[in-house]
């Protein structure tokens, strides 16, 4: 069990169930305890619309930023001349770009994945 919970992606794992199960389990709106308690300050109901929302805000940030990256990895090729180091830099500048925003998009289908898994009320766009 110590090994497991060394391992980062094994917490990960564990950590992205147990935030469903809470998501499921009560409403932001309800923390107040129906009338005459705290006002929701979130324009969100559930955990998971909060989440949905963060990764909404992440995927229309990153798309002007994987441009913006790419257009300077291009930059660097196209500025290398001889010299092969810079050329495989600006090529790793490309890749990596792409590679993140890719985790960014795949971000939302694992929510609605886990979502069906744990049976949590993924209704709504982003």
């Amino acid at each position: 069990m110590i090994k497991l919970l060394k391992n980062k992606f094994a917490l990960l794992f564990l950590f992205i169930p147990l935030l469903f199960i809470i998501s499921t389990s009560f409403s932001l709106a309800d923390i107040g305890g129906g009338t005459g308690g705290f006002a929701n300050p979130l324009k969100y109901d559930s955990f998971t619309d909060l989440l949905k929302g963060i990764i909404g805000y992440l995927i229309k940030i990153g798309a002007p930023i994987l441009v913006i990256m790419v257009i300077y990895g291009a930059f660097q090729i196209l500025t290398a001349g001889d010299n092969p180091e810079k050329v495989k830099s600006g090529q790793n500048t490309i890749k990596w770009a792409v590679i993140g925003y890719a985790i960014i998009i795949c971000s939302y289908g694992i929510i609605y994945i886990v979502g069906e898994i744990l049976g949590a009320n993924l209704s709504g766009k982003i």
